[in-house]
């Protein structure tokens, strides 16, 4: 990507973010977004044909510092994720909610494969869903969603990879980047990053 396009992608994972927690069936999800320690926004992940299998796509990841603030966005590339789609519709958005630092310490790696290097389950819904992960009984590094054709519900990512996209973060920031470099709070945020913590910091 250049930096148009990846300022585009950054609007768009906003504008993901803020339909999937306007929607009233998903106050798990927001529940889980306030005890975080990272989330992931990949809109628009494409279908694959019948012999690639699986689903791909661009997307950022964000991680929750210490002091409670949100990093900017990392960007990454996806694939092999199991995401339901309605029928008809061609691109679904991806939301995972990093819950470890298992599952944070697999991001800074580069490169990872849910369910390898970090548990992940699809993303429980239902008023009985916070009561068994508060409870213990469903336990993962990340929960994720998808939401395809406005249709909400929980997406399997185990055994998707995903690899940091240096060349688009560069672009982005104008400068080559580490993932740690951007989780740190080490790059100047532009304004599309600045709009997306900012819809971030409203769960806490």
């Amino acid at each position: 990507m250049n930096k148009a396009e990846a300022d585009l992608e950054v609007q768009q994972a906003r504008i993901s973010l803020l339909q999937f927690t306007s929607s009233p069936d998903t106050s798990t999800p927001r529940w889980l977004l306030a005890r975080c320690k990272g989330v992931a926004l990949f809109p628009g992940m494409i279908k694959a044909g019948f012999i690639v299998g699986g689903n791909y796509g661009t997307g950022v990841i964000m991680s929750r510092r210490p002091d409670g603030k949100w990093s900017g966005p990392a960007f990454f590339r996806m694939g092999g994720a199991s995401i339901g789609f309605q029928i008809g519709a061609q691109s679904s958005d991806l939301f995972m909610v990093i819950m470890t630092k298992v599952g944070l310490d697999a991001v800074l790696k580069n490169q990872a494969k849910f369910g390898v290097d970090a548990s992940a389950v699809a993303g429980p819904v239902g008023r009985d869903a916070q009561a068994a992960i508060a409870g213990g009984s469903l336990k993962a590094d990340l929960y994720s969603y998808s939401r395809s054709a406005g249709a909400f519900l929980g997406a399997s990512v185990s055994g998707a990879g995903i690899e940091f996209d240096q060349a688009s973060s560069t672009a982005y920031y104008g400068r080559p980047v580490t993932v740690s470099d951007i989780f740190d709070g080490k790059v100047d945020l532009p304004p599309s990053a600045q709009a997306l913590t900012e819809a971030l910091n409203k769960f806490k």
